[in-house]
């Protein structure tokens, strides 16, 4: 899944962002921190695609061994998707996971819920 900053958006925020006073420098600092937490999503869409597509394979695999590293490589990616929903935590990003889940619709009526109740809640 593609995000909706493109390189060249991302070019312009850093280019904007040069200069010498502390506005500026808060405004790159920010405009960096949005392009790494765009990345992230971009990985974490990612990997929850890929919690969908691996059993897929498994099932299909040919032969054992292909199996078995499929299982691994789908051990490793459950993992990496914990350590993102931790850092999105850590960094009140929670409304990251809650945006995946609704537009692949997993969100449950309570979550629906709060999304409609209190939808700028982090």
């Amino acid at each position: 899944m593609k995000s909706t900053v493109t390189k060249t958006d991302k070019k312009v925020m850093l280019e904007k962002g040069k200069g010498n006073s502390n506005e500026t420098s808060s405004k790159t600092s920010e405009g960096c921190r949005n392009i790494f937490v765009e990345e992230l999503k971009e990985i974490y869409f990612t990997e929850k695609a890929l919690i969908i597509s691996i059993p897929v394979l498994i099932k299909n695999a040919v032969t054992d061994e292909l199996a078995d590293a499929l299982k691994v490589h789908l051990q490793f990616t459950i993992d990496h998707i914990k350590r993102l929903e931790e850092f999105f935590n850590s960094i009140g990003e929670k409304d990251i996971m809650l945006q995946y889940e609704a537009m692949y619709g997993l969100v449950t009526p309570q979550k629906k819920q709060e999304i409609t109740i209190n939808p700028s809640k982090k």
